[in-house]
């Protein structure tokens, strides 16, 4: 590991799935992670701009692409508008080549399938916020 890397703030993260216990999974494992720090969990992208309407900023979002209220597309859109300093890592189950593209085009900075390993989903987190 590079030294100057521990000295880095951790990257602070919102988690945002609809599906609670996967959710809670992702939140145990990424917040133990050392260099992540999980600042808030969302059910929709519309809870998830409440967080950042109320002040949490995190630097990296990971959300679910299908949601109910708020889509990952749809609210990857309003983040590169309203609140564009946070990266968008997009997980889904889907494994559609034009659904990636178009998330991508619309500013996502990564797109992840639902069995990707732990590791392979730290990385996306870190490159995400820079931190590669």
């Amino acid at each position: 590991m590079n030294p100057a890397a521990s000295t880095l703030p951790p990257v602070r993260l919102a988690i945002v799935d609809d599906h609670i216990l996967f959710r809670k999974g992702l939140m145990a494992l990424l917040g133990g992670y050392q260099g992540i720090e999980v600042v808030c969990e969302a059910g929709n992208g519309q809870e998830l701009l409440e967080c950042l309407d109320q002040g949490v900023r995190p630097d990296v979002a990971l959300m679910d692409m299908q949601m109910p209220v708020l889509d990952g597309l749809q609210t990857t859109r309003l983040l590169r508008s309203q609140f564009p300093w946070v990266r968008v890592v997009i997980i889904s189950m889907h494994d559609d080549a034009s659904l990636v593209s178009t998330v991508l085009a619309d500013g996502a900075h990564s797109y992840l399938l639902k069995n990707t390993s732990p590791e392979e989903m730290r990385s996306a987190i870190m490159a995400a916020a820079g931190r590669s």
